[in-house]
């Protein structure tokens, strides 16, 4: 045992001042710590035959060998799924947070209309005078230098397009890298198209000009930035328990709708800013509405 404890010591005092991964030195030697052991072992048995003192293991020195064995046992087992490879990296690596390189597409021709379903990470959406719709977005990756991390992040988060008839589907591909987690994605698309959203989770919506209308619908927070001039009507519907905030003055009335055998309370709410030539209507089944005047 001493001469495992002073090998031990000597690896992790070398490790320490040559800025090596302990971790890693520990998985790749392990094995020496049972060679060490038996040659411990037999230098003593031979000591001990010449100085008439054998050696002798009590019931808890049996149990600490047994310990030890089944220790370096399980290592081996771990180390053969991969489980040591994965706390290695993570032991070595730290996690980066990165912007990807913006990517466009092309609205269809003759589309009057885009219908986006979010992801589950944030979606901030702007509103611009481009023809093209561009998107990028935030993610974190676990890598050794930010230089891989950048790398990983190329196969995170990606925009789908298809197209039936006048509409066009937007959809979020989610990353095939497990070590990157999409943050956040920002997306731009034309002032002058009808928009549909769905499935929203936590969504920022910033309209520099409004020449539209909007339909959303989903069960997270929603923020709405508007400008000074918008023409608009905004109708909401939300549950009784979510807030209703921000820059505009909303006008409340209560309904009831039947939900099953229970009666679920909404509120339905109204704001007009102009002459409410465009719309936006609003449901959300959880979480809390803020609409701002910029």
């Amino acid at each position: 045992m001493g001469l495992v404890l002073i090998a031990t010591g000597i690896s992790l005092f070398y490790a320490k001042i040559n800025n090596k991964a302990v971790f890693d030195a520990v998985v790749k030697w392990w094995p020496l710590v049972f060679v060490l052991l038996g040659l411990e072992v037999l230098i003593l048995s031979c000591w001990g035959k010449d100085n008439s003192s054998p050696v002798k293991y009590d019931l808890f020195s049996i149990f600490i060998i047994l310990v030890v064995v089944f220790c370096g046992l399980g290592l081996y087992g771990l180390d053969s799924i991969g489980v040591t490879g994965k706390i290695s990296n993570y032991l070595t690596s730290q996690e980066y947070r990165i912007r990807t390189n913006p990517s466009e597409m092309a609205v269809e021709p003759g589309v009057n209309k885009l219908v986006i379903n979010a992801p589950f990470h944030n979606l901030k959406i702007q509103t611009c005078e481009s023809t093209k719709i561009s998107s990028y977005s935030y993610a974190y990756a676990r890598a050794e230098s930010e230089e891989e991390a950048q790398k990983l992040v190329s196969k995170g988060t990606q925009v789908v397009s298809n197209t039936t008839g006048k509409t066009q589907y937007i959809s979020f591909k989610l990353p095939a890298a497990v070590d990157v987690r999409t943050d956040e994605h920002i997306i731009s698309i034309p002032q002058d198209i009808d928009v549909e959203l769905h499935d929203g989770n936590m969504v920022q919506i910033y309209a520099n000009k409004l020449e539209n209308n909007w339909k959303i619908t989903g069960s997270g927070d929603l923020q709405v930035f508007l400008p000074h001039q918008a023409d608009l009507t905004i109708r909401a519907v939300v549950n009784e328990s979510c807030s209703l905030d921000g820059s505009v003055t909303w006008q409340e009335t209560e309904t009831t709708r039947k939900n099953g055998d229970s009666y679920d309370t909404k509120k339905l709410a109204q704001v007009k800013l102009g002459t409410g030539t465009h719309s936006m209507d609003i449901v959300l089944e959880n979480g809390n509405l803020s609409v701002n005047q910029l």
